[in-house]
């Protein structure tokens, strides 16, 4: 079943089209990579799918067959999660930071945030030993392990990952992914869908079910993960590959 129908969105800003008849499809469980070189328009797509962006001219998005204007947008963000670069921590330990948002939703019990909790310490890849350490005091990659355990305990439905690496070194990086590996799992499980924007192709290659390619706000190519890497037929696409050294 399709999650996301991407049609023909175009965005413009200050008389620049930064995203130019985009279409595109995600389904139920899918993990989509988004890569392009800079500027391409990968955040301005991300950022439309949960309404962070408004600039849209022309298109439609639409989630589980309707229209995403028609949603309530807070209700839209809780369901359809952004994940930013660098996770924000507030004053507190790791448990606290965690369970911070969830613990406002007046229609969740007490014993249904235990449960989301416990499992979105375990999806997230967070050890009990982190639960007491002042958030602040924690490696960057701690910390954005703390950022999706406190996005999961709002139980989305989707994932959007903005660049979650970007900020990290390349060892850091290459945990951090292990536990993105393990995360997706658990959301195909869930028929979860998730989009992630990077810069590193080998993170692509190692997460994604498909991987879309953006230039110049075009969709140049929308892969399964095997055909893109593997002898791709398109041009553009080869060229990108290729400059990139992978």
């Amino acid at each position: 079943m399709t999650a996301f129908s991407i049609q023909n969105l175009t965005v413009v800003k200050g008389g620049k089209k930064i995203l130019d008849s985009v279409s595109f499809d995600v389904q139920e469980g899918e993990f989509v990579c988004i890569v392009g070189p800079s500027g391409a328009g990968k955040s301005t797509l991300l950022r439309q799918l949960n309404r962070l962006d408004y600039g849209r001219t022309g298109g439609q998005i639409l989630w589980n067959g309707k229209n995403l204007e028609e949603y309530d947008v807070h209700i839209l963000r809780e369901q359809v999660a952004y994940i930013f670069q660098k996770a924000v921590m507030f004053p507190g330990n790791a448990e606290k930071n965690i369970k911070m948002g969830a613990q406002y939703e007046s229609k969740v019990t007490q014993q249904e945030l235990e449960k989301r909790f416990a499992r979105a310490i375990q999806e997230a890849g967070i050890t009990s030993e982190m639960l007491p350490v002042e958030a602040s005091d924690l490696s960057g990659g701690q910390q954005q392990r703390i950022g999706i355990a406190r996005t999961l305990m709002l139980d989305p439905v989707v994932l959007l990952f903005d660049e979650p690496t970007a900020s990290l070194d390349v060892e850091t990086s290459n945990k951090f992914c292990k536990t993105l590996k393990v995360l997706k799992e658990h959301l195909k499980e869930k028929r979860s869908a998730s989009l992630m924007i990077t810069h590193r192709l080998e993170e692509a290659s190692f997460l994604a079910d498909k991987v879309l390619m953006l230039e110049e706000g075009k969709v140049v190519a929308f892969l399964l993960v095997n055909e893109f890497f593997n002898n791709p037929s398109n041009e553009r696409v080869a060229n990108f590959l290729k400059a990139y050294k992978l």
